[in-house]
């Protein structure tokens, strides 16, 4: 898809003004650092000409030379925060390979791993990027088991002795150390998923931090580690079976730009940004099956990974929101697409006191699956209730580009308990997205299920601001510091009583190799989930024409702004332009095409008809009043955008 330029759309002013703040002038070099991704990886620079690592990421980065000549470390140990950014100058020619600490693992030869770059200063013959050499990884165990504690002390130790294929098999203990996978084919198991406990401790950045291909992890718990719990870096083939991640603060289970895997069985709790996550992957061949996530901001997110992604016959519980594949300009490849979500029970999101989250998730707040600036992505038989906005949303996504939504269909689903509406589409710009066979009461827009169906007539919808206004107004609020907080550590524990590993020491070991194609997995067997007996169903909440009354005032300032104004002028501009038609001198086929454009065409067609062909005015007040209270709209909505510090 090409991408749309901002300009086609007015609520965009805001996001140029902001790129045009944040971006690099045209004679600097520069490096975004985004999550988990030097871009680009290799800088060529004359000696003495400075070189600007901006974070455009979502978490902390750090630029330090594999040599130690350079670190953006300060004095007091702190990191690059995203949106601030770290000047480098270097006037000796040469190679500089750097690395970030947070998000890079080291082998055992001292090569660096994972989120790595190069610098290259003058003239330098045949410079490439130094990146760590990886062997295939074998299909088949050697047979060979590193055993902890009985064989080595720590399981770093067991990783760093093991050769590809071996197993390495972990006894019940609490571990208090950060382990680093480069070694490609290992099998990690832990004895007993409950007693083998990786604990980092509120200190330790991540708990497995693996950038070889083909390694499995099984029947382990990572808790309290600063970044993830369980990560895959850069990666072909990956699989984590029968995990806990509890208290992991940025991501409990997490693959990055890594494609052909699998998490099955698993839970995830207490983490700020998503308890899974899939990012930067096109096609990414990876399913997420039979897994709970609750408590966390996201229960999934998914930045630009996209084809061959299932999220399948799960539960997402009590998360700000639960399900929420989208796009940034903070990851390569996107925009997100080709995501199905199907089988999945989803229901009691919108927690508020006991999740923690930030800005991107309190901006998904209470919907039970949000489709961001996400394109062909199937939402179907899903048993979604109790969101306290709404069941199933779709909007577009401004970030440092517009990434409008489209083409997704949202079939089959049942949906009860949703606060605002169970099902809301929503612009701008948003292209051909489509709703189906839904077993739900409520649609955002009205009508959504007659104006864009997928078996009927699906119209374009260019403006729907009604859906786009809350995930705004949360932006606003987190801002305002409105936004509920829980520190590193809060979030409710659960009862450490997990399903095995089936055949647990004795399972057959299995290195992650070819995994995608190696499922059995059959889409046409996924069916909706049946309503549990017991279940409570929220009511309603109080709206007018789509906006709820009682979200506080950012979210019914926006609202206002952006849906009642344009529909109050669609309405009351309406009759009034009826009524001055039909009074008028035009002729019948006139007053006929006139009436059509301001009724058939929301907004626009009144304004329309006032600046073209009012009857009884001058061109100059047509004029005036058309085009001076459009811009005095806009430059209203504009600034309220801006005071909220959306954009």
């Amino acid at each position: 898809m090409q991408r749309l330029r901002r300009t086609r759309a007015l609520v965009l002013l805001g996001a140029l003004l902001a790129a045009a703040c944040n971006g690099a002038s045209a004679d600097e070099v520069e490096v975004r650092m985004l999550d988990n991704t030097y871009a680009p990886a290799v800088v060529e620079v004359d000696p003495g000409e400075p070189v600007r690592f901006r974070n455009a990421g979502r978490v902390p980065h750090n630029v330090i030379a594999d040599d130690g000549s350079f670190l953006s470390v300060d004095e007091s140990g702190e990191n690059t925060e995203p949106g601030d950014d770290w000047t480098l100058t270097i006037d000796e020619p040469g190679l500089y390979a750097y690395y970030c600490s947070l998000h890079a693992t080291q082998d055992e030869e001292g090569s660096w791993q994972g989120m790595v770059g190069t610098l290259v200063v003058g003239d330098v013959a045949d410079p490439v990027a130094v990146a760590a050499d990886q062997s295939d990884a074998p299909a088949e165990w050697t047979g060979e088991t590193r055993r902890v504690p009985e064989d080595h002390p720590t399981i770093q130790n067991a990783v760093d002795a093991a050769d590809p294929g071996d197993l390495v098999l972990i006894g019940p203990g609490v571990y208090k150390e950060a382990v680093s996978v480069t070694t490609p084919g290992l099998v990690i198991r832990g004895t007993d998923r409950n007693e083998v406990i990786l604990d980092g401790e509120l200190t330790r950045e991540n708990g497995f931090a693996v950038t070889a291909d083909g390694v499995a992890i099984e029947n382990i718990t990572a808790r309290g580690y600063t970044v993830n719990g369980f990560f895959w870096n850069g990666v072909t083939g990956y699989r984590g079976s029968y995990l806990t991640a509890i208290d992991d603060w940025v991501y409990g289970i997490y693959a990055f730009d890594s494609v052909d895997g699998l998490f099955e069985h698993s839970y995830a709790s207490g983490s700020w940004d998503a308890g899974y996550y899939i990012g930067q992957c096109d096609p990414c061949n990876a399913v997420v099956t039979d897994v709970v996530a609750e408590f966390n901001g996201l229960g999934y997110s998914g930045t630009n990974a996209s084809g061959n992604i299932w999220i399948v016959n799960s539960e997402w519980r009590h998360n700000v929101a639960g399900i929420v594949p989208n796009t940034l300009d903070s990851e390569l490849l996107p925009p997100a697409n080709n995501v199905v979500i199907a089988g999945n029970w989803i229901h009691d999101n919108g927690e508020v006191d006991r999740a923690p989250n930030r800005t991107a998730e309190w901006s998904a707040y209470g919907n039970g699956v949000v489709l961001a600036g996400v394109r062909d992505a199937v939402v179907r038989n899903n048993l979604i209730v109790n969101s306290p906005t709404s069941g199933v949303q779709v909007v577009s996504m401004i970030d440092e580009q517009f990434w409008p939504s489209g083409g997704n269909e949202i079939r089959d689903n049942v949906i009860r308990g949703s606060g605002r509406s169970d099902l809301a589409l929503g612009g701008p710009l948003e292209e051909g997205s489509c709703i189906a066979g839904n077993d739900a009461d409520t649609t955002l827009p009205f009508l959504a299920g007659t104006l864009h169906s997928c078996d009927g007539i699906n119209l374009p919808l260019w403006y729907g601001l009604a859906t786009a206004s809350d995930p705004l107004a949360r932006i606003a609020q987190v801002n305002a510091g409105q936004n509920p907080q829980l520190e590193h550590g809060e979030a409710p524990k659960p009862e450490m009583d997990f399903a095995q590993l089936p055949g647990g020491v004795d399972a057959p070991v299995v290195p992650a190799v070819d995994v995608f194609a190696s499922l059995d997995f059959d889409p046409d067997t996924i069916v909706t989930p049946a309503m549990p007996d017991g279940i409570d169903i929220a009511e309603g909440r109080t709206t007018l024409f789509g906006i709820p009354l009682d979200g506080g005032f950012w979210p019914v300032l926006y609202g206002a702004l952006l849906w009642w104004i344009p529909v109050l002028v669609w309405l009351l501009g309406g009759l009034w332009a009826l009524a001055r038609l039909w009074r008028g001198e035009k002729a019948a086929w006139q007053k006929a095409g006139w009436s059509l454009v301001a009724i058939g065409w929301p907004t626009v067609g009144v304004i329309a008809y006032t600046g073209l062909a009012a009857d009884g005015w001058s061109w100059r007040r047509r004029l005036l009043v058309a085009v001076g209270g459009t811009l005095v709209w806009l430059l209203v909505a504009v600034g309220a955008l801006l005071i909220g510090g959306v954009v």
